[in-house]
């Protein structure tokens, strides 16, 4: 049945803002959607209506949650496309977990890894056509290639060699299109390299010059922001299919070395000691994956990074580049972290920073030195996490500062001492706790609480997800990534969109079972970081400010967390004055993070003494885009609002989100940023950019190159 066959779409009553929680919206689709039938004759409703009847009694497990979407929607098309794009032994356990087998069972012989993202999957696939047709290989075969791409009408690309005998050809592919996994940056790079030495980046580097062309990075693409490279460019890549499909292995990075004699996926621990006592210089190099990292980190038990992003598909240049963060106020930024910096300058020439007040500038420069190669990281010792992850009432997760502002779709009569213990508890969490986080899924009563601390005690340590973890977290985001963009998923209404992500969602966030007891788990740091394994799968649209925490007026040495509640409260609040026009442009999730300041000169958290409030909203790429957009301009505008004592306080997005295209007033972000958020820090930039410049032999233009 085609799509113009197909009947009538029924029309549901526009539900009232006030009822919109969960148990309205599951009581709404038990209710109706049945009468969907006709108009999905591939999807199985009734397994549906079963899932959303047992969510509103409380009686659902996670493992139950997800196999029935895997039950409903196995006859579509879009289901069967994404389970073709997995490798076999993968698919045969999605199938025996969907034919009613334990995440247990299933990974009990073989345990899981990860595969990659069908994202990451079709970009480098893509260049693994292209590469079948412009890659160059032996130097012999040269002339043959080049005379076949000329008979196709394509240019000969470039033949870049990586060692001093001219023996090993850098792969390269031409007039391969570009996007990143946001989906927000789309273009052709003229010629897209794939570097494993230094020296063959600094020949590149060489060739871009003398042709005139720029040149740009990208590893996962993991970015929202326009920091890639542009048509008829040079793209440098990370890394390729043959790298994103590899089942890691821990063993194939010890302590000290190369995977596969590649230069860029390296770790070092060096001897030379660290800047801080009790710490350890490791230097790693640029393409390694957070993943590899992780698993180096727990194989050596040894050293860690004390913060990091939740994601493990990312490499380490594309984590430090934009100045990525972790989450706790005692923990500045990534960046932070870097005693040493190497790159390939515009001149081709392998340098590195290790000045302690340049470094400021060039660890967190998003690639404006040119190609970085390695970095070296303070590492600390490895410590043990001590997770106690709650599903909290939503108004005691984060108290409002008045009851009056919980909407009434949220409310519930709370004592003021149910209220001024929540606050307490909330205050501690967020001023002291190593770690710290907050979650709230569009319409939900509870929100999900992350907040925990280190012990150097290993008893009782385990590896978190263990693999029937990692395979139901994997498979439940691989799950919301092919469901959005089923038929069904786009013809509901968006609180339905947002109630079924949030059963999918909420299922493998533990604790995993309604109303258990609290659980508490002991694993590696790393682990701890890394708590949700397999989110690429799921792409979203994503914008993030970090808004600083100014001086408690009642003890100007405490941080006054009131802003923290007004940032949480005005975006639920904005979410149901949406709803009352009916429109759900956020779909997915509110997120907050807790962190400290910055001495990186062009970080967002830069000059928040008292901590910073990272926090972020989250919607799915098919929502309304006009919506979506309108949505974060009017977030926008709430977050950077904020005043004390007269003066606004200067909240500023994260470079790898979604910023670009946003107003302040009448001004457009970027002329914001440029005159306004970081007027006195990009002086202070560029200043030291010059100094770096000229004490390596940069030409003179290089900081008016910056400037402009």
């Amino acid at each position: 049945m085609t799509a113009e066959e197909l009947p009538p779409h029924p029309q549901l009553p526009t539900p009232p803002a006030e009822k919109l929680n969960p148990h309205f919206i599951l009581g709404e689709i038990r209710d109706y959607i049945c009468d969907f039938k006709e108009l999905f004759p591939f999807v199985d409703l009734d397994v549906l209506r079963e899932q959303t009847t047992a969510v509103r009694r409380k009686q659902v497990d996670a493992e139950t949650q997800i196999r029935q979407f895997l039950q409903a929607f196995k006859r579509t098309q879009t289901f069967k496309d994404a389970f073709d794009q997995l490798d076999p032994d993968t698919q045969k356990k999605v199938r025996a977990f969907s034919d009613g087998k334990s995440a247990q069972d299933v990974t009990k012989s073989k345990g899981f890894e990860l595969p990659p993202s069908p994202a990451v999957k079709h970009h480098f696939r893509l260049l693994d056509i292209f590469h079948s047709l412009f890659h160059h290989g032996r130097k012999e075969d040269h002339k043959a290639i080049e005379q076949a791409i000329s008979a196709k009408g394509v240019p000969g690309a470039p033949v870049i060699h990586e060692d001093d005998n001219d023996k090993k050809v850098m792969k390269v592919y031409s007039q391969t299109p570009f996007d990143n996994w946001g989906e927000s940056v789309h273009n052709t790079p003229k010629y897209t390299f794939v570097p494993t030495t230094v020296l063959g980046l600094q020949n590149l580097v060489k060739w871009s010059k003398a042709n005139n062309f720029r040149v740009r990075c990208s590893g996962y693409r993991h970015s929202w922001s326009s920091t890639f490279s542009e048509d008829n460019q040079i793209l440098v890549s990370l890394l390729d299919l043959h790298e994103v499909t590899r089942i890691p292995d821990p063993l194939a990075i010890g302590s000290t070395a190369k995977a596969d004699g590649n230069e860029l996926m390296s770790i070092d621990i060096l001897d030379n000691p660290s800047f801080s006592p009790g710490k350890q210089c490791v230097r790693v190099g640029a393409a390694i994956t957070n993943e590899a990292f992780r698993r180096w980190a727990i194989l050596n038990k040894k050293y860690a990074l004390p913060m990091d992003v939740i994601l493990v598909e990312v490499t380490i240049g594309g984590v430090n580049g934009p100045i990525c963060h972790g989450g706790g106020r005692r923990h500045k930024t990534i960046s932070d972290q870097v005693v040493a910096i190497e790159y390939v300058d515009v001149n081709g020439k392998h340098q590195t920073v290790v000045d302690k007040e340049q470094l400021k500038a060039a660890a967190g420069c998003f690639g404006l030195l040119g190609i970085v190669t390695h970095i070296t990281f303070d590492l600390e010792a490895m410590t043990y996490a001590t997770l106690r992850p709650k599903k909290v009432p939503i108004s005691l997760a984060i108290p409002p500062l008045s009851m009056s502002e919980v909407p009434l779709a949220l409310y519930k009569n709370w004592t003021e001492k149910d209220i001024a213990d929540a606050k307490a508890d909330f205050e501690k969490r967020a001023t002291d706790d190593y770690y710290s986080e907050w979650f709230w899924y569009t319409y939900q009563s509870t929100s999900w609480v992350n907040t925990w601390n280190p012990t150097a005690d290993s008893t009782g340590v385990k590896d978190y997800p263990n693999p029937a973890g990692v395979f139901l977290q994997w498979l439940q985001s691989w799950v919301g990534g092919w469901f959005s963009q089923t038929y069904f998923f786009q013809h509901i209404p968006g609180h339905w969109q947002a109630q079924f992500l949030a059963i999918a969602a909420m299922a493998v966030l533990p604790p995993t079972v309604f109303d258990s007891e609290q659980v508490e788990i002991r694993t590696y740091l790393p682990d701890g970081l890394h708590f949700f394994r397999g989110i690429q799968n799921f792409r979203v649209r994503d914008m993030e400010f970090e808004i600083p925490l100014p001086a408690l007026k009642s003890d100007p040495s405490k941080p006054d967390l009131s802003i923290v509640q007004r940032a949480w409260w005005d975006v639920i609040k904005l979410v149901y004055a949406e709803a009352k026009e009916g429109r759900s442009p956020m779909r997915l999730t509110l997120e907050l993070r807790i962190m400290g300041g910055s001495d990186m000169i062009m970080a967002p958290q830069r000059g928040n003494d008292f901590g910073t409030a990272s926090i972020e909203v989250l919607t799915v790429p098919n929502a309304v885009p006009e919506e979506w957009e309108q949505f974060k301009q009017k977030v926008a505008d709430i977050w950077m609002g904020y005043e004390v004592d007269g003066a606004k306080l200067n909240a500023r997005p994260h470079w790898a989100k979604e910023w670009q295209g946003l107003k302040v007033g009448d001004k457009s972000m970027e002329q914001h940023m440029k005159e306004t958020a970081y007027k006195d820090e990009i002086v202070q930039f560029t200043e030291q950019l010059a100094k770096i410049g000229e004490s390596q032999g940069m030409p003179s233009s290089f900081n008016s190159q910056l400037t402009a």
